[in-house]
């Protein structure tokens, strides 16, 4: 399953996820060519957000091996609130 950022999922450890994005990792990485030596794939996801995202402190990062192994149905793509500003009128 591919797992994408701005999703909530089912995790079989924390219940309801929120996936905020997928990383790559490289070793080196060559600014000029656009490309480099990949190290790894790392999900940053929360299990404690509300409707503008995640609450702070709360954020995980694991593997994405690590988290494939858990991952449940994808539940639905997370539409986070624009905060509204209160202005002196």
């Amino acid at each position: 399953m591919r797992v994408t950022g701005n999703t909530i999922y089912e995790h079989d450890e924390h219940g309801a996820v929120l996936v905020l994005d997928v990383h790559h990792v490289f070793d080196e990485y060559d600014l000029e060519t656009g490309s480099g030596e990949l190290h790894s794939r790392v999900v940053r996801y929360t299990s404690n957000w509300d409707d503008y995202g995640p609450m702070p402190g709360s954020i995980q990062v694991t593997s994405t091996d690590d988290f494939r192994e858990q991952l449940g149905d994808q539940l639905r793509t997370f539409e986070p609130l624009e905060p509204q500003a209160e202005t002196d009128e």
